[in-house]
């Protein structure tokens, strides 16, 4: 390794470690009990965001569990830099949003409509007018459900007479991207973001480690995981799962890990399809939404016992070298043992990809030969990478990690659990 590599990797490995989580912690809790303050979240509501839908039905019953009290901001707009493909995102997260309320037994349209922007303007503002409302997440649910039947007449009844709150509305959107954070159905709590019910149950274990609720984690998709994984049955075998990823992603990193369990279990076929990392096709991450994908990917990592944190970032010559002797690969598993142990060395192990002696030393952690590191690969392999992405489009996602069971799209690393469902039923 490099000395460079090992001070980013070193960097890169405090930065994401429990213990600096830990003392951050510790310090934004002595701020607290030195202003004599409570504990108090602030939850990001957006109308038209289906996540919110489902999370101001939860937030009371989580307010009830725990020793918080919990201060609602109404949002109208998201940064537009944040979502490179906001037309698949919106259409996916009402699928998958649906999805949810399935899974936790809460009220969502099955045939939900896209809103009406008249309807989400008149909504929002009559929101954030009512903020501070005892019943503000009653308000919204049901504002909320009529905005998704398209039903004007009930929103307009609802919001009639109602002081419109248009300020509040740019503050509170200020106050979102000030905290360093870009989504909505978002808690923001001492230092730290949860998205949606996806990430409720780190707040939880947080909240429960402070001694303020009742102990039990309710939202816990990793849990669920872990409990269709240990619950196979031979009707999935031989089944095929197409994997869209990124070297460069480390959300596809831990999704790999936990495909790999599957593939191993149930004897599932992994169809790989890696695509080139998008700041290599001209988007930009922005540097917000970079730090929260790495602090959120490093808990998750934790959760699911997957080592994370000593990076060397793969951007640029090492992506495109693990690419072209990734795709350059039979498909009989050499193609996956090395892309696994790529991503793993990159996001784990502080290996330089972009160096021979790196990319050598990841080849034979892979059981392959060591001299592939020299050889020259084939250019079609960008050709290869472009096909997989407009094939992840066509299938109805914009970026990785994503999953495709027969008719069925998901992204994300936390939807394993959905991947395995869709094995039986679709």
């Amino acid at each position: 390794m490099s000395f460079e590599s090992f001070v980013k990797a070193s960097a890169a490995s405090w930065i994401t470690s429990k213990a600096r989580l830990n003392l951050q912690r510790a310090g934004t809790e002595i701020a607290r009990r030195v202003r004599r303050q409570g504990h108090e979240l602030t939850y990001f509501h957006r109308v038209d965001d289906p996540y919110s839908q489902l999370m101001v039905q939860v937030l009371p019953e989580l307010k009830e569990r725990f020793d918080v009290t919990i201060r609602p901001r109404v949002v109208e707009r998201l940064p537009a830099a944040m979502y490179p493909d906001p037309a698949r995102f919106e259409a996916y997260s009402i699928l998958d949003s649906a999805r949810l309320a399935r899974l936790y037994g809460l009220g969502f349209p099955h045939t939900a409509l896209v809103p009406d922007r008249l309807a989400i303007g008149m909504a929002s503002r009559f929101l954030a007018a009512n903020e501070d409302h005892p019943d503000f997440f009653g308000l919204a649910e049901e504002l909320g459900a009529a905005v998704w039947r398209q039903d004007v007449t009930a929103i307009r009844k609802l919001c009639a007479g109602a002081d419109m709150g248009e300020q509040r509305l740019e503050e509170n959107q200020k106050l979102l991207r000030w905290l360093g954070h870009y989504a909505s159905g978002t808690i923001y709590y001492g230092g730290e973001f949860y998205p949606g019910l996806d990430r409720l149950d780190h707040l939880e274990r947080r909240l429960n480690a402070l001694g303020l609720g009742d102990g039990e984690t309710h939202f816990e998709l990793t849990r669920l995981w872990q409990y269709a994984l240990s619950n196979l049955d031979r009707s999935i075998t031989g089944r095929t799962v197409e994997f869209f990823f990124s070297v460069r992603s480390p959300y596809s990193y831990l999704a790999m890990e936990q495909a790999a369990k599957l593939v191993e279990a149930a004897g599932v076929a992994l169809r790989l399809r890696p695509v080139l990392p998008m700041v290599m096709r001209g988007l930009p991450v922005p540097a917000a939404k970079r730090r929260y994908i790495v602090f959120d990917a490093a808990r998750e990592a934790r959760l699911l016992g997957i080592p994370f944190g000593a990076i060397v970032d793969p951007v640029g010559a090492a992506a495109e070298r693990a690419l072209g002797i990734g795709m350059s690969l039979p498909d009989d598993g050499s193609d996956m043992a090395f892309f696994r142990s790529f991503m793993t060395a990159v996001w784990s192990e502080g290996v330089d990809g972009n160096s021979e002696k790196g990319m050598a030393y990841i080849l034979e952690a892979a059981g392959l030969p060591a001299r592939l590191a020299r050889i020259e690969v084939d250019a079609d392999w960008r050709i290869k990478a472009e096909r997989n992405r407009q094939d992840m489009l066509h299938a109805g996602s914009w970026g990785v990690p994503t999953f495709r069971v027969g008719g069925t799209t998901l992204w994300g690393q936390d939807r394993l659990w959905a991947v395995v469902e869709a094995l039986r039923h679709d």
